[in-house]
């Protein structure tokens, strides 16, 4: 069975992974992008006046972010954090970008209820459809706040887990597979693959021979 990790250090390049534009002639200011969300009931990515409409997730993606809030909600609130999932925009200001992740966490003073500005931890998880986009345009993004540690992407394939946490000098990219536990440094806690996926059927990664 593989345990425990395997590293290696990046340097943020600027590719960026497919998406499909929503079919609107010329930018949108931001107010005429809400206005757009709010008369379709859709989400829509906002890239600088650019908007892509968000896919719909699956069972086990739904039934992962269940369990990703079940095991760090509570912890979040008592670190004093703010805990999100799915519907709070966050924003990347040198972007102009507002991004819809799985689950965000920021552990500093934020006055817009409906937007995370300085976000600590920012999860995602991905399918076949979505890993290039996340491991390459909001790898990209998300690491343009100032105030993000730590990025990780979860399979809904299969049990594994990608781990991006910036350090003074580079990105540190770490793999975890079956087993072990994500560090979460602003809440001081760790986020265990048991839990992650829990009363799921993502396979296991078979192991090598």
């Amino acid at each position: 069975m593989h345990k425990g990790f395997v590293y290696a250090f990046i340097r943020l390049g600027h590719n960026q992974g497919m998406s499909v534009r929503a079919p609107r002639p010329a930018r949108l200011s931001k107010e005429e992008w809400l206005e757009l969300e709010k008369q379709t009931g859709l989400r829509y990515e906002y890239l600088d006046g650019f908007v892509y409409a968000m896919v719909g997730e699956s069972q086990e993606h739904n039934d992962i972010v269940g369990n990703i809030n079940d095991a760090l909600r509570a912890k979040a609130k008592a670190k004093g954090c703010r805990y999100a999932f799915h519907n709070v925009r966050t924003w990347v200001k040198v972007l102009n970008r507002y991004y819809y992740p799985d689950v965000v966490v920021s552990c500093a003073e934020e006055s817009d209820p409906y937007e995370i500005h300085q976000a600590c931890f920012i999860l995602e998880v991905f399918s076949p459809s979505t890993a290039d986009k996340d491991r390459r345009e909001k790898l990209e993004a998300y690491f343009k706040i100032p105030t993000l540690n730590t990025y990780v992407l979860v399979s809904q394939e299969e049990k594994r887990v990608e781990i991006y946490q910036k350090t003074r000098w580079n990105l540190v990219w770490s793999e975890l597979v079956n087993s072990s536990e994500v560090e979460i440094p602003c809440l001081e806690t760790t986020l265990s693959l048991e839990q992650i996926y829990a009363g799921t059927p993502v396979p296991e990664v078979p192991e090598e021979v």
